[in-house]
């Protein structure tokens, strides 16, 4: 059975989309599914960086400039069942052209679907989704911020994948605390945003602990409140 596509997707910075895209990999992998995240952000990736990989030789630019193919800018993380796609975070000179072959992302994504049961893509924030568009049977998570103006624009990459006939399945509300005075209610939220799911990752102080080992905040501590919710996604995701 080929790998479901997963593109997690922001249409600005600062919400936590990365920290999301590891979490619900790590999740995926620890309830015994073949997980491979991918560093689709070749702009800011950061996503070695949140699974301690540093020094790695070939990366995602090496393959979309076909110096190797993608199997070779696979690594095994310290989850057996988690593979990393990683970018480059401190760039080479030949690194360039790659932003502009990441439109032809779907091709090497083809080679992989027999080799795990979920594919995590980590996109870079943009309203722009055109390589994303060009994959086939990709289903979309988008991630925002507990607060209007993230709202707003979620709801534009809502309609975006609405009008291309996207499988948008459904919005994580990141670093959510009840306790903030202003923070919205749902029956606010869904004023603003129409998703079929809304899931919740609650703030949780740990996750600089986690980030500074290198580690995803579901393998460094499962009980935590931010794991557990992300294990819950990760059983929705599995079980749609």
């Amino acid at each position: 059975m080929a790998a479901k596509i997963i593109a997690v997707v922001s249409p600005k910075g600062g919400v936590g989309k990365t920290t999301v895209s590891i979490n619900l990999a790590a999740a995926i992998a620890s309830l015994g599914k073949r997980a491979l995240i991918v560093d689709t952000n070749l702009e800011t990736p950061h996503v070695a960086v949140y699974c301690g990989f540093a020094g790695f030789k070939y990366s995602l630019e090496d393959a979309l400039n076909g110096v190797v193919p993608v199997k070779d800018t696979i690594y095994r993380t310290d989850e057996p069942n988690m593979d990393i796609l990683p970018s480059r975070v401190f760039k080479q000179s030949w690194d360039g052209n790659a932003k502009y072959r990441i439109i032809n992302m779907f091709h090497h994504l083809e080679k992989l679907l027999d080799a795990y049961d979920f594919i995590v893509l980590d996109s870079k924030p943009s309203t722009n989704m055109e390589f994303i568009k060009l994959i086939g049977n990709v289903h979309i998570i988008v991630v925002a911020a507990p607060e209007i103006t993230s709202l707003i624009e979620a709801k534009k990459l809502e309609e975006d994948g609405t009008r291309s006939a996207l499988m948008v399945d459904g919005l994580v509300l990141n670093r959510v605390n009840a306790k903030i005075r202003g923070t919205m209610k749902d029956s606010e939220i869904k004023k603003i945003v129409s998703f079929k799911t809304i899931w919740k990752i609650p703030e949780d102080h740990s996750a600089l602990d986690a980030l500074q080992h290198g580690i995803p905040m579901v393998l460094y501590n499962s009980r935590s409140v931010s794991s557990r919710a992300f294990l819950k996604l990760a059983r929705d995701i599995i079980s749609d």
